[in-house]
């Protein structure tokens, strides 16, 4: 009941959602040839295409405001008055969130009439509304510029300030994406969009123009902190209008050569068929437009078993093996393409009910899917593949699904000259869930000399793995007109629900060190149950290989118990009856109000205030064990509460001044506060991870020789749960009774100036942190007082390895004990900022020989700092793969999306060949750093169990490293190694020490910074130079009524630069792991430890080999990408 109350009261309130503002807005002046303002003209707006009207009057002063206008154009709007001639102005064209000015001076009648003046298209830039940076696409744009995805994603990097899909260096998940105010966010967080991977959530065909902005000061505008991606759809008119297209990649559209090398593109398919249908229902009344879309992709996997290491010989023997004992099938093993699916509708309709309202109606459709290799999360070395060392069966791949239906109405009403309402609600019901061929079998990783060999059985996320969301949103704005301030009252609220199931490991993971370990693993287990009954007592290292007929030694392979041939175990298992989710529900409730003042013509001052409460609605069980423990710092955790109301105030203000008369400098800005949303699923991390409703185990060493494989998915989970639940392992995620949603300060200046057509742009943006969001787990035990001794300035905080709540409750795993292992909790810091500048240049060519030409160039620079990025949904994940030097201090580093320097060119042209034809050439160039990287130890530096979240320190000199690196894997001058009879340990050491000098000075990175600490993503890839290009040609048919009817053939061609040249085009990746991640050139060799006082000791990393063999010297930090090779896409488009 509690919930529906709240639900009932934010419905009641008229709240709005995270949606932002879709229309579009005319301002001005009336006066006469004194220049004194006339009060009670006609203002009337005309949308040509459909006879919309918007009417109002001129108020005190002259002016006149005319809002909740459709995107697009092009208008005609008439001025009139009693005694004066009629002035009109013709084609112009809005852009959304625009507010057009419009002066108008109107003559008496006896005096001669003025000519109609056409406007046209006016750059965006000078528009009294824009204050902050933003960008806006037209629909020229998306149909000129190229885009081989057809994806939104192509256009927004459009904006100088963007980094992949970050802006101003703040992560991707704070963005809001809205369509036609609808939220088409991954507000939960497990990926960055709706749909399923390598899809897109709604047609690009469906799309009219998309508004991304980084600073508006409107407060109207909110739900993010990094980038508000605002997109409006296409709407009938009073002609009908029609199209039907494919557009397709295919092997032969694809480059094989970047450098010396040569590839080999398997066989795939890439298309996408469409129709699309607008029109009049009731001309000037009704209209409708609808677009149908199906995509169906099948990728090549471009690692092939004539490619890896693995033998088809071992396969096959496996998957037999696996038949005879278990009847189960495995499924194939040399796949070569993988399926992506995706069907899309988008629909609506659009009523004028007078001329004073109204009203459209949006529905949006998507059934996707994508298929997955196995996850690379808690992968042995070198992933699971498919990959030159590796090579998975197709049972541990899986599919994602994503589903969603959304629908939005909004309805616009002039109430009267001076006052207008906007009101938007919506609805969407999303779907997400896996599934995978082959039935539910525990995943079991086999390696091959200590790294991935093959997988098979039900990838360990994905069982059970499905994700309901439904969000209820509404939005009402009321803007009233007071001489010249306009004042605009609003709330905002969305309603969502989350139902999550999420259970890592629970059909149990298994590792083995060969293929025969594992048999040997099983022949033992089936043989001990047939003789007992059941496992109770069970010990492998009673059993012989031989005999099974296995001969030679069982691999003891990775820190395992001798004979065991099993390196690992982990497994979650339910407390509850039946598979438990996690459900969370949250009213967010916004208020705001504001007030636009122009005191004149040539400038408007914004300040308004805004305060968000998100409240928690879900009850959680409590977890008395957990309760009851102290944690680090003395810190209590009850899980079953969520943080309470905290309202938070966004106060902005932005002004936009236009100081000469002939407006061609303007100068604009502002700063305030913006609040977002979290992902969802770091908040739902403390529904599910509660130690309430799953327990774990997590098996090495010596426990290991009692577990047997039975091929059975709870086998273990019965025989090792606990009697009393709450005497489980878990891990526990909580959120700080403090914790507030992410806010951010952000500051702006912008200097525009117009010049015969040139429009010249200077930017500034500055933001500070003021409620970021990381991990900190304060349930691992610090050694108080200690530091790694690592040769550096003593900064790296040191573990004893222990939870804080291990000698509390038992539990049998590894001899640990423990309600809680790690208990990482969700918290606020304000450490992190930016600051970026963008000098921009752009051009339309209307009129001259060069008309059809549009240019836009920019260079942004800057940096970006943050405590983490939060690249996990999982909060033990979120917290382990955060890089710092002090584990769990609020330490800044560098943002994944910081970027140094970005050079960002595009262009289109188009030639008319008469009346029959026109070629439309477009392109995008970019220069630009394709990713950021950190320099990580290889293992566990500081006693926190971790093996990929330790930066390195960086010796100054030799003489920091002695005491830490050691020679193994080394020789000596004489090529004799540890263990020789005349080895040389101290000229093996000098020759590690010499190859790790020679890696860092190599290195422009670590080479200016010896004696330091590296940063979170400090290292930055060499720049990259793309060119991509579209040309486009229509064959032209003149209709009798001027209408036309065109066929457009059109090829769209990503890194065109190695089209020209294998050598051009390419980029670099890293040489060791992957782009992006850690960059691991040191391995621990010795764990700090309270015994050793807490010295770490560390090599060099060496001994690499490629897939044959041969050795590989770590004496470099990039290689060229080899997937730098150019693609194209082939569309043929018929419309009229």
């Amino acid at each position: 009941m509690r919930k529906l109350a709240f639900l009932f009261l934010s419905l009641f309130a008229f709240c709005t959602a995270s949606a932002q503002v879709t229309t579009s807005s005319m301002s001005g002046r009336v006066a006469d040839t004194d220049g004194q303002p006339i009060i009670g003209a006609t203002i009337v707006a005309v949308h040509t295409p459909t006879g919309t009207q918007y009417a109002t009057a001129s108020t005190r002063n002259g002016q006149f405001n005319l809002g909740g206008m459709r995107v697009g154009g092009p208008y005609d709007v008439e001025v009139s008055f009693i005694g004066c001639n009629t002035e009109k102005i013709e084609g112009i064209y809005l852009t959304i969130g625009e507010e057009a000015t419009l002066d108008f001076v109107l003559r008496e009648d006896s005096q001669s009439i003025g000519e109609v003046v056409v406007v046209g298209k006016a750059n965006p830039v000078f528009n009294a509304n824009r204050t902050g940076a933003q960008e806006v696409v037209t629909l020229e744009m998306m149909e000129k510029l190229p885009t081989t995805s057809r994806s939104l994603d192509e256009f927004v990097k459009l904006t100088p300030m963007s980094s992949g899909k970050n802006f101003a260096g703040t992560s991707y998940r704070f963005n809001n994406v809205t369509v036609d105010g609808a939220s088409f966010n991954n507000s939960f967080g497990l990926s960055s969009a709706l749909g399923a991977q390598g899809t897109e959530p709604i047609s690009l065909e469906s799309i009219e123009q998309v508004q991304v902005m980084i600073a508006p000061y409107d407060v109207r505008n909110g739900g993010f902190t990094g980038g508000g991606i605002n997109s409006v759809t296409k709407s009938g008119t009073n002609e009908w209008h029609a199209s039907a297209y494919m557009y397709t990649k295919s092997p032969e559209l694809q480059g094989r050569r970047v450098r010396d090398y040569v590839g080999q593109v398997s066989e795939f398919s890439n298309r996408q068929y469409g129709v699309s249908l607008s029109g009049p229902i009731v001309k000037n009344k009704l209209f409708f437009f609808v677009n149908g879309e199906l995509d169906r992709q099948d990728e090549p996997i471009s690692n092939r078993l004539a490619d890896s290491r693995v033998s088809a010989a071992d396969l096959d023997d496996l998957a037999k093996f696996l038949g005879d004992q278990f009847n189960y099938n495995p499924g194939g093993y040399d796949l070569s393409k993988t399926e992506t699916r995706a069907d899309r509708l988008t629909a609506r309709i659009d009523w004028n009910i007078n001329d004073r309202n109204t009203f459209s109606l949006k529905y949006y459709y998507l059934k996707s899917y994508n298929t997955n290799a196995p996850s690379t999360s808690g992968a042995p070395a070198n992933g699971r593949g498919p990959n030159a060392y590796a090579m998975p069966f197709s049972s541990s791949y899986y599919r994602t699904n994503n589903d969603f239906n959304i629908v939005m109405a909004d309805w616009n009403s002039t109430i009267n000259d001076h006052m207008s309402n906007t009101l938007k609600v919506g609805y969407s019901r999303l779907r997400d869930y896996r599934d995978m061929d082959g039935g539910f079998f525990p995943q079991v990783d086999i390696l091959k000399d200590g790294s991935s060999y093959t997988v098979f059985g039900t990838e360990a996320n994905s069982y059970n793995n499905q994700l309901d969301t439904d969000i209820f949103q509404i939005q009402d704005n009321f803007t009233m007109n007071y001489g010249r301030h306009q004042i605009t009252v609003g709330t905002q609220s969305d309603y969502r629900s989350f139902s999550n199931g999420f259970a890592q490991n629970y059909p149990g993971s298994w590792v083995f060190s060969s293929i025969d370990d594992f048999k040997f693993n099983v022949l033992a287990a089936k043989d001990y149950m047939a003789s007992h009954g059941n496992m109770t007592g069970f010990d492998i290292t009673k059993y012989d290989p031989s005999q099974f007929g296995l001969k030679g030694v069982v691999n003891g392979g990775l820190a395992n118990s001798a004979g065991t041939g099993q390196t690992h175990y982990l497994q979650k298992y339910s407390l509850m009856e039946g598979f438990p989710f996690a459900e969370i529900d949250v009213l967010q409730l916004g208020f705001y109000v504001q007030d636009k003042w122009t005191p004149s013509n040539r400038f408007s001052l914004t300040f308004g205030l805004r305060v968000d409460m998100p409240i928690f609605m879900t009850d959680l069980p409590e977890n008395p064990r957990v309760a009851a423990e102290t944690y680090r710092d003395g810190i209590k955790v009850d899980v079953s509460k969520y943080p309470g109301v905290h309202p938070q105030f966004s106060p902005r203000v932005g002004f936009n001044w236009k100081p000469l008369e002939d407006g061609s400098l303007q100068l604009r800005g502002g700063t305030g506060l913006f609040t977002g949303t979290p992902p969802y699923v770091w908040i739902s991390n403390q529904a599910g991870n509660n130690g309430v409703l799953f327990g774990s185990i997590d098996m090495e060493g010596e426990a290991l020789k009692n577990l047997g494989f039975l091929g059975s998915i709870d086998q273990n989970a019965n025989m090792y749960k606990p009697a009393e639940a709450a005497y489980s392992r878990a891990e526990i995620a909580v959120t700080d009774p403090d914790f507030k949603y992410p806010s951010l300060w952000k500051s702006n200046l912008a200097l525009d100036y117009k010049w015969r057509g040139w429009v010249f742009t200077l930017e500034a943006l500055y933001t500070k942190d003021v409620n970021a969001i990381y991990h900190d787990n304060i349930g691992i035990e610090v050694a108080e007082g200690k530091y790694v001794n690592d040769g550096g300035q003593g900064q790296r905080t040191a573990f004893t390895g222990r939870y804080y709540a291990e000698n509390k409750t038992l539990n049998p795993m590894n001899g640990e004990n423990g309600a809680a292992s790690h208990v990482v909790m969700l918290r606020n810091t304000n450490k992190g900022y930016s600051f970026y500048t963008t000098l921009q240049i752009q051009k339309e060519f209307v009129q001259g020989p060069l008309r059809g030409l549009y240019l836009n160039g920019s260079y942004t620079m800057g940096t970006a700092r943050s405590v983490t990025d939060g690249t996990s949904s999982v909060a033990t994940s979120a917290w382990k793969y955060t890089q710092k030097v002090a584990v769990n201090s609020e330490e800044l580093g560098y943002s994944a999306g910081s970027f140094d320097g970005r050079l960002l060119l595009s262009a289109f042209y188009t030639a008319r060949w008469g009346k029959h034809g026109a070629t439309n050439f477009g392109l995008v160039y970019q220069r630009y750093r394709p990713f950021r990287f950190s320099y990580c130890y290889g293992g566990d530096a500081n006693g926190d169990g971790q093996t990929a979240n330790d930066l390195i320190y960086v010796p100054a000199n030799r003489d920091e490293a002695v005491g830490h690196l050691v020679s193994d894997g080394f020789a000596d001058n004489n090529g004799n190694m540890a263990g020789d009879k005349d080895f040389d340990e101290a000229q093996a050491w000098e020759n590690a020490w010499q190859a790790m000098d020679k890696f860092i000075e190599q290195d422009a990175y670590l080479s200016k910074h010896r004696g330091e600490y590296t940063k979170r993503n400090g290292a930055v890839a060499p720049f990259a130079n793309q060119l991509d290009l579209s040309i486009s040609h229509d064959i032209i048919v003149p209709q009798r009524n001027g209408r036309e009817h065109k066929l457009r053939f059109s090829f769209n061609i990503d890194n065109f630069l190695n089209l020209l040249n294998r050598n051009w085009g390419v980029s670099y990746s890293q040489y060791l792991g992957t782009n992006g991640q850690q960059y691991q050139f040191l391995s621990v060799t010795q764990k700090p430890t309270a015994a050793n006082d807490y010295t770490l000791q560390y090599k060099m990393t060496n001994g690499l080999k490629d897939i044959y063999g041969n050795d590989i010297s770590l004496d470099r930090t990039y290689k060229p990408d080899i997937g730098s090779y150019w693609t194209m896409q082939f569309g043929i488009k018929y419309m009229f």
